[in-house]
């Protein structure tokens, strides 16, 4: 399971390189996943749920500059902030959509969606654009606020990225739930996230 989660951090790495390249990296990483075959599934240890949420302040997608937690709450409303590993990829495509779909949903809770990766602030804004997303996305460049979030995955010689997880914030800032095993049951994850939302709205 680790080596396949790795090998889809994999193919984010290799885009763009020749088929010379895409072997040599694919035999470092495949090295990596059995070096690391006891590598937690994130680089450092979650907040904890009832606490202040970790701060941030990050460029978003829409080229509004930079975007806070601060500004987030701001309006009272609740935030579902999400990270994925990267832009375009399926699973992180699927899991937009799925968001997307339920947009209605959410708003309709007081809710907002927002995705965080490492990805640059154009390839988030040129995902957003492609997929027609109401929702928009920060770059989280060097995967500070990832390990704040206990969100981070690093790979020996490729660096950080961000692993899938999902974090609800309610309107005080405080970080009230946390999902952790997503990648197993993306296409169902939005309606989980909905189900929480109403439970905590409602406690």
């Amino acid at each position: 399971m680790r080596f396949l989660y790795l090998f889809s951090l994999f193919t984010i790495c290799v885009r763009g390189l020749s088929v010379s390249s895409r072997r040599d990296l694919f035999s470092q990483v495949s090295s990596a996943a059995l070096l690391t075959s006891a590598l937690p599934a994130t680089a450092s240890t979650l907040p904890e749920t009832g606490a202040k949420a970790p701060d941030f302040d990050l460029p978003n997608s829409r080229g509004e500059g930079s975007t806070s937690l601060n500004t987030l709450t701001q309006d009272g409303k609740w935030t579902v902030l999400y990270f994925y590993p990267g832009a375009f990829t399926s699973g992180c495509t699927l899991e937009a959509r799925a968001f997307q779909a339920d947009i209605a949903k959410y708003q309709k809770l007081n809710s907002q969606i927002v995705g965080v990766s490492v990805d640059p602030v154009e390839k988030n804004a040129n995902f957003c654009s492609s997929e027609g997303l109401d929702f928009f996305m920060l770059s989280d460049q060097g995967g500070i606020t990832s390990k704040a979030y206990g969100s981070a995955v690093s790979i020996p010689g490729f660096g950080t990225f961000s692993n899938r997880q999902t974090y609800i914030i309610d309107p005080k800032g405080s970080l009230r739930w946390v999902f952790t095993d997503v990648e197993s049951h993306i296409p169902r994850h939005s309606q989980e996230v909905l189900e929480k939302l109403e439970e905590l709205k409602s406690a």
